[in-house]
């Protein structure tokens, strides 16, 4: 344990690694998740690590604030809304640690599952020849950039977002972000499982929602907004998958804990749901690390 906290200690000492120690760094992470799943590391050990990390571990550095948790949660709007805008500190005692958090894979993949999902809305806006205001649910919508995106990027849109988040913070922020937008978008502050409309929608999306749900509280809420489709909609859901090389680094330092599935766990979700083999679709963003269940009965996906 000694050699982890000399090693640990020298990062801190120097505010932080440099680009140079990027991959010793990942690899020391990774084997204190590997000796803590094993029993080798203890949690009061993992508590003196982080411990040693003083500042570095605050809520003025990234992981500090993922670690923290000071909205409550895991992965809360501010901490998302900070990945998409890729921020760093301006103190150079801490901003070595940011950069360093902003270059794994798993923040990036956060960046790109904002794109994946303007990439859904503007071939979606595409189909809408009519002007008919096509409706999306947005499930767990946290800060909302991804929205105010789409409509900064494109004069006439005609879609209409109904957005379902819990935290009365987030929708604060998520109206104030997009209030030259919002006659198309209407915020809902309640609970997804609460949720109940008898509007029906051409898309339903939940980014990171389902990273945190069990599979049976995955399969309840699957089922709790399937019959919110319109006869030819399209439910698609963000998970992380295995293959996150940022796991050690999240669960170590962060204590931010997601439900990794595979492809073919989320495809045997979808079937439990009743939904035929050709109904169904597992997509990724360019990095792999994020997975995106794609459900939809007897129409084209939006995206083919």
């Amino acid at each position: 344990m000694e050699h982890h906290l000399a090693f640990l200690r020298e990062l801190v000492k120097k505010g932080g690694p440099d680009s140079s120690e990027y991959h010793e760094l990942t690899s020391w992470l990774e084997t204190i998740h590997a000796e803590f799943k094993t029993g080798i590391i203890s949690e009061k050990d993992l508590q003196l690590l982080r411990d040693e990390m003083g500042e570095a571990l605050s809520i003025l550095t990234l992981q500090g604030f993922v670690y923290h948790k000071p909205h409550g949660y895991p992965g809360d709007y501010e901490i998302i809304e900070k990945i998409y805008l890729e921020h760093t500190s301006n103190d150079p005692e801490l901003r070595k640690w940011d950069l360093y958090f902003q270059l794994q894979k798993a923040p990036l993949a956060v960046r790109n599952r904002k794109q994946y999902f303007l990439d859904l809305l503007n071939s979606l806006e595409k189909t809408d020849t009519g002007n008919s205001g096509k409706r999306v649910l947005n499930i767990a919508s946290g800060p909302a950039r991804d929205l105010f995106e789409f409509f900064s990027q494109g004069k006439g849109r005609t879609l209409v977002f109904d957005n379902v988040e819990f935290d009365p913070l987030a929708i604060s922020y998520a109206k104030n972000l997009c209030k030259e937008f919002i006659e198309h978008i209407h915020f809902l502050h309640t609970n997804a499982f609460d949720f109940s409309t008898t509007k029906k929608y051409r898309l339903i999306w939940s980014a990171g929602l389902f990273d945190y749900l069990n599979d049976k509280k995955f399969i309840f809420l699957l089922n709790h907004v399937l019959p919110l489709l319109e006869d030819d909609g399209e439910l698609v859901v963000g998970n992380f998958s295995p293959k996150n090389p940022t796991l050690p680094y999240m669960e170590i330092v962060g204590d931010w804990r997601l439900r990794h599935r595979t492809r073919e766990q989320l495809f045997s979700l979808a079937k439990s749901c009743n939904f035929k083999d050709e109904d169904i679709c597992i997509g990724q963003e360019p990095e792999g690390v994020n997975l995106f269940l794609h459900m939809k009965r007897g129409k084209a996906f939006i995206n083919q």
